[in-house]
């Protein structure tokens, strides 16, 4: 066992992903780690030059220092109309749409409403931490989690379930096989505005694996969370949105939205708006349907914004605006391929082979390592003391969700128990890998 403080082992409020991360961090005081939880591409200068254009006109307008104008509902009819069309959902109405301080915020009070219902959660393992955090802090039990080929490992029964398909799954880059029967009395889709994993000609977002995914499911008994944060590259500019025709949850979500006294906040508004025109162009361009100059928003998108020279109108009408973002979505695909093949080059000696395991979209990928420990809790010692001893933040599979039990039902044979963080930039990819190397050796 590594030294921890006591009030660390015996936190109670944190799921045991937090307390594994505690333990892991644990007298690890470096800036050395392979992965930073964050792009590491250069935030676009034609975007930053965008969004410092919007903060002034909207403070001109009195968005910024008022709890409710004009604009807030037409932007909320924008954004319903971009997202039906770019999904292919024409029920989506502005009443199904509502933008969030990032998907964490959403996955909250989404866990919230069905926590108070009686839901349990069936997650998929590994994943990021904020369900398992959120399930345990509105005291919603996890039911099961499965695994990426679709085995499920249950821990109870008896409650409905809240199935989660995070698409493409963060740690693997991959798409889940969803488990079958398991009776999922509500589904949750979590996912990004993705770049492609490969910077091919022609497009530089990839949405199919969305867009599969939402024509399966009923909105009017789940819900969808998008992210742009990451693409963004502006952490500090949390940019999601929730999409849900659930009326319950609809009516949790307005009541939630009264009760904290803020209204849409204009700048991510504005972010997710020209996201959404984004992936529309996309589309419509690869159906030959949108000409260079012509208004970003598609004809059948209903427009009633209150004035002529409001900015998100004058972004959504202006093609160069998303050449410019689609130019720098495509530069960050090239910068990401470049990380993965210093990364192929140097993992090849160590017995990774990371053709197979490259992501299907986007480029959050956390690669397992050949490490032999005997499970879960001796990967968090063994990561604690890499840590210590050379530097190097690592993250063990406790991080990612569940215990020991799960991990071990699902992974024993393949026993991923340490993973690294491919999201660093280029320079310094070959010196994490030089501290990996001796880790492993």
């Amino acid at each position: 066992m590594t030294t921890c403080p006591e009030e660390v082992m015996a936190e109670t409020r944190d799921t045991e992903c937090v307390v594994a991360y505690r333990r892991v961090r644990h007298g690890v005081f470096t800036s050395h780690q392979i992965g930073y939880g964050r792009n590491m591409y250069p935030a676009s200068p034609d975007l930053v030059a965008q969004i410092r254009a919007l903060v002034s006109v909207l403070f001109e307008q009195r968005r910024m220092t008022d709890y409710s104008t004009e604009f807030d509902g037409s932007d909320r009819h924008l954004i319903g109309g971009l997202v039906a069309e770019w999904l292919g959902c024409p029920e989506i109405g502005p009443g199904d749409v509502f933008v969030m301080s990032g998907a964490t915020e959403a996955i909250s009070v989404v866990t919230r409403y069905l926590a108070e219902r009686g839901y349990g959660y069936v997650l998929p393992l590994p994943c990021y931490y904020a369900f398992e955090q959120s399930a345990r802090r509105w005291r919603m039990p996890v039911d099961a989690h499965y695994n990426g080929d679709g085995l499920l490992h249950e821990t109870r029964s008896g409650s409905p379930r809240a199935l989660v398909d995070i698409v493409p799954n963060g740690v693997t880059g991959r798409r889940f096989r969803l488990p079958a029967g398991v009776g999922d009395d509500f589904r949750i889709v979590d996912s990004v505005f993705q770049v492609s994993a490969t910077a091919t000609p022609g497009s530089g977002v990839d949405d199919r694996h969305l867009r599969e995914v939402v024509r399966d499911i009923d909105l009017g008994r789940g819900c969808v969370m998008l992210t742009a944060s990451k693409d963004l590259s502006i952490p500090g500019l949390r940019a999601g949105l929730l999409v849900t025709r659930d009326p319950g949850l609809r009516r949790y979500l307005e009541a939630d939205r009264f009760e904290r006294c803020f209204s849409l906040n204009p700048l991510s508004t504005s972010v997710i708006a020209l996201y959404a025109a984004l992936m529309c162009a996309r589309a419509s361009r690869r159906q030959g349907a949108l000409a260079p100059g012509r208004s970003l928003v598609p004809p059948r998108v209903p427009l009633s914004r209150p004035a002529a020279e409001d900015p998100l109108t004058r972004m959504l009408w202006e093609s160069p605006v998303i050449d410019d973002l689609d130019r720098y979505l495509l530069g960050m695909a090239r910068h990401y391929d470049s990380v993965l093949e210093i990364y192929g080059n140097r993992l090849t000696p160590l017995g990774i082979d990371l053709a197979p395991r490259r992501p299907e979209t986007g480029y959050s990928l956390f690669l397992p390592l050949p490490v032999q420990v005997d499970g879960p809790e001796s990967a968090v010692v063994w990561c604690n003391r890499v840590g210590r001893e050379l530097g190097l933040k690592l993250n063990p599979a406790a991080i990612f969700g569940g215990s020991d039990e799960p991990w071990t039902a699902l992974y024993d044979c393949t026993r991923p128990w340490v993973r690294f963080n491919c999201s660093v930039a280029e320079t310094d990819a070959v010196g994490t890998m030089d501290i990996l190397d001796s880790a492993l050796r």
